[in-house]
């Protein structure tokens, strides 16, 4: 399959238990819905219901195609406690085609739903 430009993505979520982080983790990776996942933890600050909150959050950085986005946020929705919880993508591209084609091989086609 030719690697087209940005039919990859980067989906982050922050948890703020890290069982549950690491749960959401192998599903996705099971599921072969993402190709890698990544963790880092975070001291987070952020505005709810008009107060100021702060906490150690765990910061997962997906690889995956833009077209299982919302496959992911379906798992992801299932395990996540977080009321309200972030789910940003953004645009993968790469010169280095052996990567794309990695996360290609690595992720479910579209025809394997």
């Amino acid at each position: 399959m030719k690697v087209c430009d940005y039919m990859y993505c980067m989906i982050e979520v922050a948890f703020g238990n890290l069982e549950e982080a690491k749960k959401v983790i192998n599903a996705l990776l099971s599921k072969k819905l993402v190709a890698s996942c990544q963790m880092i933890q975070s001291d987070s600050k952020w505005n709810w219901q008009q107060k100021l909150e702060e906490n150690n959050e765990y910061l997962v950085f997906m690889k995956t195609k833009k077209s299982l986005q919302e496959k992911i946020y379906h798992v992801i929705k299932e395990i996540h406690s977080y009321e309200c919880f972030e789910l940003a993508v953004f645009d993968l591209n790469s010169c280095n085609k052996d990567y794309l084609n990695w996360i290609d091989e690595e992720t479910l086609d579209e025809e394997d739903d």
